[in-house]
Parts: structure tokens; C-alpha cells; sequence
């Protein structure tokens, strides 16, 4: 059986054992912000061919602050811009 992430619809694996199942691929497990990508860029409206087209954004720049209210979803181009226009390129 064929079981798919809740959060981006990858093919993931069926079992944790003990008849547990998985909810998120490794990926989406990994970075529990990805649990809050919408399906469209919040910015510009842009619709994806394919959910890998849009990046999760931390609007104020810290990547450790994973809280709903601070996280937006954005195309590839918008969030670029983003980076480099707030400086947060130079945070690293």
C-alpha cells in the first residue's frame, strides 16, 4: 500500500513499527515549519507545477523561530529577493 505525506505527498515509508504509521516523509519530519506551506507564493500568487517550487520563509530572518505567525510561503524568485533585500543573506 501506497501511503503519502500529509504535508507535500511524497511516497513515504509505511511503518515506524508496532503498526505505527507515518504521518510526514523524512523530509517534512526533519523541518516541521514545512508543515505550514500553503500551495500558492503568498507574495506574488504564483501556482507551482510541483510543491518543490515553493520555499517556507521566515519573515523576520531567524531561522529558529518556527512559530506559524512567523512563517510565509513564497516562490523560489520572491524569497530571493526577500533574502537579498533584507540582508538576511548576511546573517549566516
Amino acid at each position: 500500500m501506497r501511503i503519502l505525506c500529509e504535508n507535500c505527498g511524497v511516497n513515504k515509508m509505511t511503518s515506524l513499527g508496532k503498526g505505527k504509521k507515518r504521518r510526514y516523509c523524512d523530509s517534512c519530519h526533519k523541518r516541521p515549519y514545512t508543515r505550514n506551506k500553503k500551495s500558492i507564493c503568498e507574495n506574488c500568487g504564483f501556482v507551482p507545477l510541483h510543491p518543490i517550487q515553493l520555499d517556507v520563509d521566515h519573515i523576520d530572518g531567524n531561522k529558529k523561530n518556527n512559530f506559524p505567525d512567523n512563517l510565509q510561503t513564497l516562490c523560489a524568485n520572491c524569497h530571493r529577493l526577500k533574502t537579498l533585500l533584507n540582508n538576511d543573506h548576511l546573517s549566516r
